[in-house]
């Protein structure tokens, strides 16, 4: 699977490969950011010079089509930042929604239960590991051994760095070369705001608000243990 989505990316490495739960720091709510992202990516919407987000073509991808028909449904193009705000209350389930595709190439599997007999909850145990063990592989080139990045890559290490999520990506890399891949991490998202060809491809303002906004995030969720 060499066409996944970033926020694909982004849930195979944050749940926990047997409970299907999520792992260590990550929270599926920041994945309403990443699916944004991957509509500018897949050039399903366009954002113009005052940061407002347009439709402008519909995508195949379940999940970003129906992130892509919450944003083509609005009265009037919005920003950036509402949507990144807006769609954690319009889409209450990322990690289902992000799964789907997933769930149906056998990646992912998809067990229901309840707690208490009463509030349904879904665990979405990895089926088969090479899509995920493929990732770990790209992202460790990358950040370990110092390949240059694709366009995509690069996007998805400033997520995995804006998220707390690159030590998660490195499982299983020793103390210093695990920190040197943090320490490159951080090198690659900052480069990706100077870098020309990913400026053209990517707003910068798009990647700053998403990270943002999932910075909040995870500030919130830290709090309020």
């Amino acid at each position: 699977m060499g066409d996944l989505l970033l926020s694909e990316e982004l849930l195979l490495i944050g749940l926990h490969d047997d409970t299907g739960k999520p792992a260590g720091w990550f929270d599926p709510q920041r994945l309403h950011g990443a699916l944004l992202c991957d509509l500018i990516e897949r050039g399903a919407v366009t954002v113009d010079e005052r940061k407002k987000v347009h439709p402008a073509a519909v995508p195949e991808h379940p999940a970003l089509r129906a992130v892509y028909d919450t944003v083509a449904g609005s009265s009037a193009p919005r920003s950036v930042a509402h949507w990144t705000s807006t769609l954690p209350w319009k889409h209450t389930k990322p990690a289902e929604l992000v799964a789907g595709r997933l769930v149906e190439r056998g990646v992912l599997a998809r067990e229901e239960g309840r707690v208490l007999g009463l509030f349904r909850t879904t665990r979405l145990p990895e089926a088969d590991p090479g899509p995920e063990r493929a990732l770990r592989e790209r992202l460790r080139a990358v950040l370990v051994t110092g390949t240059t990045p694709t366009a995509h890559d690069a996007l998805l290490v400033a997520l995995l760095h804006g998220t707390h999520q690159v030590r998660a990506a490195l499982d299983g890399v020793d103390g210093p070369q695990r920190r040197a891949g943090e320490k490159r991490a951080k090198e690659i998202a900052k480069g990706l705001q100077d870098d020309p060809v990913l400026k053209a491809q990517y707003d910068a303002a798009v990647l700053a608000a998403v990270m943002t906004t999932v910075a909040t995030t995870v500030v919130v969720t830290g709090g309020s243990n």
